[in-house]
């Protein structure tokens, strides 16, 4: 049986458990893994990320922010479970509590004692108006850089993780590199 997300979902939802991301992640457990992507991912696995850092003016881009680390970094704690409340209702229509519990272990397993070096990094290509934004996380797995396509709405006055453009299901995130 092939896991709901690859490893780099995992990452993702670990940056989207921190994002991010996002979250990579986790960041990673809801990255859109498309295994005809794969070549195309390893190829830029270790590019240098050329983006500027974002860097929040108001409360809005603070939690942009907060929620991409948060994708990211809520695997490797344990707190996984804990996210799913800052996904959108859309978010939670298409994948249930329970399956993006099993989700989130399932990746956990699969990345073992490489989970613990899951860190977030900063957003880049930050895009913010009332009430919707999308970033890239940067995050990193040991040494190696890897970027997340995410997305936020402001929903019922606060900010949460919506789908990327184009994920189904418990993928959340599109990952483009790393």
């Amino acid at each position: 049986m092939r896991p709901i997300i690859g490893r780099t979902e995992l990452i993702v939802t670990a940056l989207i458990l921190a994002t991010a991301g996002v979250t990579l992640g986790l960041i990673l457990l809801l990255a859109g893994g498309d295994d005809d992507k794969g070549d195309a991912v390893q190829a830029t696995a270790n590019a240098t990320v050329t983006g500027t850092p974002f860097e929040p003016v108001d409360a809005a881009g603070q939690s942009i922010i907060d929620l991409g680390r948060r994708s990211v970094e809520a695997l490797p704690d344990g707190e996984w479970p804990g996210l799913y409340d800052a996904f959108t209702q859309e978010f939670r229509d298409r994948c249930p509590f329970g399956e993006f519990v099993a989700a989130g272990e399932a990746n956990a397993a699969t990345l073992g004692a490489s989970l613990q070096q899951i860190r977030f990094k900063y957003l880049i290509d930050v895009s913010l108006s009332a009430d919707a934004a999308s970033a890239i996380i940067v995050g990193a797995l040991s040494d190696d850089e890897y970027t997340i396509e995410t997305a936020y709405v402001r929903e019922n006055g606060e900010w949460k993780i919506a789908p990327a453009p184009g994920t189904t299901g418990c993928s959340g995130f599109n990952r483009l590199s790393g």
